[in-house]
């Protein structure tokens, strides 16, 4: 059984019903947080997709003690009807294919920036440029990387620019090992 099929189907499903209901915003928002929770404490995610001994009930109170607040309709149903069709294993994988479909749907494109220390004006900027060119909501996840010494790193979809100091500093060293190697 190919799990990629099954995850895309049911997330499919679930966007069709939160674009219905109009409540896909919090929907979405809502399952962002799940997936950090899930990412971060592994044993809810066991309990979540592995252990088919706990109650429906018991899974919803664990969802909503995870969010800090009570899950909406339409992802109690959804849960509900995982559980009913014992596809709590692929709870996760459904999630991810959720986001990634959401997004595309509503024109969310998601990247990343990387700085040897915090730019929140560049993070700005760079949002702002890229999502008047691409007419779309981009939103950058930072990062902070010492090593790399100044400068910046932006990836977004297939795009990418390194102007970091260390990636400078690298074309330099290589472009003397070559003129070295040429000479000897």
């Amino acid at each position: 059984m190919n799990t990629g099929i099954i995850s895309a189907r049911y997330a499919r499903a679930l966007l069709k019903y939160v674009l219905e209901t109009g409540n896909g915003d919090k929907v979405y928002s809502q399952i962002l947080v799940i997936l950090l929770r899930m990412n971060e404490v592994r044993q809810l995610r066991e309990y979540i997709e592995d252990h088919t001994e706990i109650t429906p009930e018991k899974k919803l109170r664990l969802l909503e003690a995870a969010l800090g607040e009570e899950p909406a309709k339409e992802l109690t149903d959804f849960l509900n009807l995982v559980i009913m069709r014992r596809r709590c294993g692929y709870f996760m994988r459904m999630l991810y294919s959720f986001v990634s479909q959401y997004r595309s749907v509503v024109n969310i494109k998601v990247g990343r920036i990387v700085t040897a220390m915090p730019a929140e004006g560049l993070k700005r900027k760079l949002e702002d440029a890229f999502g008047d060119k691409t007419g779309a909501e981009v939103i950058l996840e930072e990062k902070i990387d010492p090593s790399i010494i100044g400068g910046f790193v932006f990836e977004l979809d297939d795009w990418r620019m390194d102007a970091s100091v260390r990636s400078h500093l690298e074309k330099i060293r290589n472009s003397l090992i070559e003129t070295d190697n040429r000479i000897v």
